[in-house]
């Protein structure tokens, strides 16, 4: 509690300690954190009920989550979780739970056990996983994130240097050798020249550090695209109680990019984040991680410990006079707190609801405080940033989009993985050069460039350049740099029932646009599946997508309707046929010209 500015924020990491010792969120539980914060246990049962890996009932005493959206759906994690739960039913030993995307999408289907990532998984894996769990041992060794071998180099997988001929050149771009062993430690980070930035940065002036930060104009890499420099300079001159915090909740379906950067050079993201907390003058700093990412906070918090122990972290850093506090705070699952206001509030030990804005964080942020909000991978790259300076740097990439990025890329491929790549490269190149393109005898049917929430695209948009407006012209996004390739083995009614069904999960419920809307998509993607649709539903539901974009406190509506949007139009086709197909099948009867479709009543059935 001491940690926060205010104690409520402490509410989050009391609960999962509490959590630890009784099992679950239990009445005693919260009993016993609601007398040491002074504070309700109401309180604490509201965000309890809230957060997804809090336990509000008895649970086994070993959690086995297995991750069933889209891209792991894809590679058949619905066919594992159903097997998992088959043979673990009536076992009180084990909580074997369907959970949505754990960032993990390039070792898929896989599965969290106890924290722990496995994968990739198959069917044949279930009896040893679950023995293996019930007794508390170490779990499939051999199939541990962890202890996966670095990347292979044929592959260009990880991070490694994977730019183009055609475009990048043999250039070394800035996440290259990402899987030297020991990188993760600060000696052999020192080693390869990491902190020489910081100390470079400490030397100038903080308005000299922002003007190489915002002639490098760099987007951010977290979706929205906004460039960094100009949101550091929103930030009020000489305001007192600053802060900056890194949004390390990394939990859009298809991006695991911030996973890999965390887990293997944490020093990195911390560097970045001292030098970024210099330019705007900011004294105290959050790292909001996901808390699905147990491996991800345990190597973060190691590292933070040793750039404290050698001065990086912590007060008078090197001498300069500048300080920064840092805390690293654990969420405890919900894709809401991705959206900034949302994190902000769960920082704040709040559920995780959407602010309205203005006022926006840059003047109304943290405790109420100016705050300056950026992810992972965009601090990540500010060290290399300053080593090139800022100009340099903006000549990697194209003008509107500079430097490189991290691309995600899972679903339908033979080498997903993380892959470092100058923007403006061709998309093919990712999905086919890097990738190596869906399976034998198979063809990409549509594909998301950025994650779940960004509008699909087709085989004939795969020569679109991979950078933010080339993408918004082709009338998607990149968003975070998530590519989800779907093959053509699989309908396209399966792909937008995941999509829905995902965002009516992760739904606060605070908007109506987006609470109803993304139940009533859901029911009328179950009325297509029966049979029950007509052709005027499908018009329907895109007019309905089309009332919910932009008309909700944050975006999370919008990514649902987005690709949802995009798909009826893209695929209209395919869902005719579909409904066609399953009148045909429950005995209805083909639909005739003057049948008057009942989409009305599903409507009102949908709540809309």
């Amino acid at each position: 509690m001491s940690e926060y500015p205010d104690s409520h924020s402490a509410a989050l990491p009391a609960l999962a300690a509490a959590q630890r010792v009784h099992g679950w969120c239990s009445p005693q539980a919260l009993e016993q954190v609601a007398c040491v914060m002074r504070v309700t246990p109401a309180y604490l049962e509201s965000l309890a009920s809230f957060y997804d890996m809090l336990e509000t009932s008895p649970t086994g005493a070993h959690s086995v989550y297995v991750c069933t959206n889209i891209s792991c759906s894809l590679r058949g994690a619905d066919e594992l979780f159903e097997a998992l739960r088959a043979a673990a039913a009536g076992d009180e030993a084990l909580n074997v739970r369907a959970f949505e995307c754990l960032g993990a999408c390039d070792i898929a289907p896989m599965a969290s056990v106890d924290g722990t990532y496995v994968g990739p998984l198959a069917l044949e894996d279930v009896p040893q996983l679950l023995a293996q769990a019930r007794a508390g041992e170490p779990v499939l060794p051999d199939k541990q994130l962890a202890a996966r071998p670095v990347a292979d180099p044929d592959a260009d997988r990880a991070g490694a240097a994977a730019a183009s001929d055609t475009h990048a050149g043999p250039r070394k771009l800035l996440f290259a050798d990402i899987d030297e062993p020991g990188l993760a430690t600060r000696e052999v980070y020192e080693r390869r020249g990491g902190y020489a930035a910081l100390r470079k940065a400490l030397a100038m002036a903080p308005g000299e550090v922002l003007a190489q930060i915002e002639a490098s104009s760099i987007r951010g890499r977290g979706g929205a695209g906004f460039q960094m420099g100009k949101k550091v300079s929103f930030l009020p001159h000489g305001a007192r109680d600053k802060y900056l915090v890194c949004n390390a909740d990394e939990s859009e379906p298809g991006t695991f990019k911030d996973r890999e950067l965390m887990q293997k050079t944490p020093h990195m993201l911390i560097e970045g984040l001292v030098i970024a907390s210099h330019a705007a003058e900011v004294s105290r700093a959050f790292i909001y991680i996901r808390g699905e990412y147990v491996l991800q906070a345990e190597v973060l918090a190691r590292a933070l410990q040793e750039a404290r122990e050698a001065g990086y972290v912590g007060e008078n850093i090197l001498g300069s006079g500048h300080s920064l506090s840092v805390v690293l705070h654990r969420g405890a699952g919900a894709y809401i707190c991705g959206e900034e206001t949302g994190l902000l509030d769960s920082l704040e030990g709040k559920r995780g609801n959407p602010r309205l804005k203005p006022p926006f964080p840059a003047i109304q942020g943290l405790y109420q405080g100016p705050t300056l909000i950026n992810n992972v991978e965009t601090l990540s790259t500010v060290p290399t940033i300053i080593e090139m300076g800022g100009e340099r740097y903006a000549q990697l990439g194209v003008a509107t989009s500079t430097g490189t990025k991290l691309v995600s890329v899972s679903g339908h491929v033979r080498r997903p993985g993380n892959y470092e790549v100058e923007l403006g490269v061709p998309s093919r190149e990712l999905i086919y050069g890097l990738a190596g393109g869906p399976p034998e005898g198979r063809e990409v049917k549509c594909w998301f460039p950025g994650g779940s929430s960004a509008p699909v695209l087709t085989a004939a948009d795969l020569d679109v350049p991979y950078d933010f407006d080339s993408m918004a012209k082709a009338g998607s996004m990149l968003g975070s740099g998530a590519i989800i390739v779907v093959d053509d083995s699989t309908p396209i009614l399966d792909v937008a029932m995941k999509v829905a069904k995902f965002y009516r999960h992760e739904s606060c419920g605070k908007c109506t646009p987006c609470r109803e809307g993304t139940n009533w998509t859901v029911k009328m993607l179950e009325r297509i599946d029966s049979g029950e649709a007509t052709p005027m539903d499908l018009d329907i539901m895109a007019s309905v997508q089309e009332h919910i974009i932009g008309n909700c406190l944050c975006v999370l509506g919008d990514a649902m309707a987005m690709p949802i949007g995009s798909i009826i139009e893209k695929f209209r086709g395919e869902l005719e046929a579909h409904i066609e197909a399953a009148r045909e099948r429950s005995g209805l009867g083909p639909l005739g010209a003057s049948q008057a479709p009942p989409a009305a009543q599903g409507v009102l059935e949908g709540g809309a």
